[in-house]
């Protein structure tokens, strides 16, 4: 049991390398563990150059440029048959079903007597991220009859608690049993959906697991009736580069002095899920109630974008197209105000970097947002009402500089609360202890 100084020998298992969007979290995940003084091994499928913490890999890095081109044909290939309904198994897109086009939760994409194989040593705990392409629950019992170990998910979606989907929007089928499936369109409760939940519900039977999210997220997984053990983690970002800076001065240097900066990021602007429509519509209605601000306001979109999206708005815009990780942070700690339109989400991690930064959020509630956004971080809309969204980036535009300053200071000191180094790596170890003790 660890307490006080206890040192952990940790495994960290993430499907994805990471890079400068939401994998990244995985190698600071691994520097927060070890800055806290524990052991970290970073199991990943394909090796990185990062040598900040020791990493172990699955697949030779010559296996990338061979799936990322075999992923894209049957993507392709996927879509063609969907539309033209050969195949009335294949899941919508929308959905994002895990294990790279394989639905079978007894056949992962990746064998995994190749992940056992890395595994070399005795851990204490095994934490799970990412599981897409490479685990699933076959997985999870490999590893736990390996190490008899506990195994936390630190889940990035709802795939561990459903029969497939990493994203249910209305379907609540995952309550009871999966099923149904909307997704491919069954009417079939015996569907594959319904043969992978039983699958998970009998590894979690026999595993030692504790779901780790937000409250949203508990909700949900509550009503899986999966779970033996159901915790809190918050997406860890690093503080050191995701701060405060002076936003006049970065203004100034952007050539955006003088004005009231919105800011969007994802990682594809317009993917549906990450409510792109509702945000220009909250954005219009705006426009609309305060016209004498369309010369003061100028929206940021950070991501990828096909199109120009000057076009959906009233404001001026400026796309930046994907940023580093550097470059994102200074974003963030510019801007005025970050607007999170996701509307089916675990998180998102944006949210938790625009707090760091000291920068306020309006999001509607979901997720993360649920737990850290109210009146004193920004504003929290109702769920799909752009009205009330619309309101939200009025309100926080209308502050005075004191109230803004204030209101600046409480973001950064709740982000450090739930999403600093420390914060993740006190709660992978209060929630061991906890579990250890029970």
């Amino acid at each position: 049991m660890a307490s006080g100084t206890d040192k952990l020998k940790i495994l960290l298992l993430s499907s994805s390398s990471p890079s400068d969007y939401s994998p990244r979290m995985v190698l600071d995940m691994a520097r927060a563990i070890k800055a806290g003084g524990h052991d970290i091994d970073l199991l990943l499928k394909y090796p990185i150059k990062d040598k900040s913490v020791n990493t172990l890999a699955v697949l030779p890095e010559r296996y990338t440029v061979r799936e990322t081109l075999a992923y894209q044909i049957r993507r392709y290939v996927t879509k063609i048959r969907r539309k033209l309904k050969w195949d009335k198994t294949i899941p919508d897109f929308n959905y994002y079903f895990n294990n790279n086009f394989s639905n079978d939760e007894g056949k992962p994409s990746v064998d995994p007597a190749l992940i056992l194989r890395q595994i070399k040593t005795q851990y204490d705990l095994v934490l799970v991220f990412f599981w897409k392409d490479m685990i699933t629950a076959k997985t999870l019992q490999a590893i736990y009859d390996k190490l008899q170990a506990p195994i936390f998910l630190i889940v990035a979606d709802m795939f561990p608690m459903t029969g497939g989907c990493s994203y249910f929007w209305d379907c609540r089928n995952f309550e009871t049993g999966c099923g149904n499936c909307p997704a491919i369109g069954s009417v079939n409760k015996n569907d594959f959906t319904h043969k992978a939940f039983l699958y998970k519900q009998q590894v979690y039977k026999n595993i030692n697991s504790v779901f780790l999210g937000n409250s949203w997220m508990h909700s949900h997984a509550k009503k899986s009736k999966l779970f033996k053990h159901i915790d809190t983690i918050y997406p860890v970002i690093n503080e050191d580069l995701f701060k405060p800076h002076n936003k006049r001065e970065l203004k100034m240097a952007h050539g955006l002095n003088g004005k009231t900066v919105l800011f969007i990021g994802s990682v594809h602007v317009t993917e549906e899920r990450k409510g792109f429509k509702y945000l220009v519509d909250a954005l219009h209605i705006l426009h609309q109630s305060a016209p004498q601000l369309k010369d003061d306001i100028v929206l940021v979109i950070a991501g990828l974008s096909s199109v120009d999206l000057q076009s959906f708005f009233d404001f001026k815009v400026i796309q930046t197209g994907s940023l580093p990780y550097d470059k994102l942070a200074e974003y963030y700690a510019m801007v005025d105000v970050y607007l999170s339109g996701s509307i089916q989400d675990a998180g998102p991690m944006m949210i938790n970097q625009a707090l760091m930064c000291g920068t306020p959020v309006v999001a509607f509630n979901i997720g993360t947002a649920c737990d850290l956004i109210n009146d004193n971080t920004g504003y929290l809309a109702q769920y799909l009402d752009v009205n009330d969204f619309s309101e939200g980036i009025l309100k926080l535009i209308n502050l005075s500089d004191e109230e803004k300053k204030a209101m600046s200071a409480q973001c950064r000191q709740v982000a450090l609360n739930t999403s600093s180094y420390k914060a993740f790596e006190n709660q992978i170890t209060k929630v061991y202890n906890k579990l250890s003790n029970n």
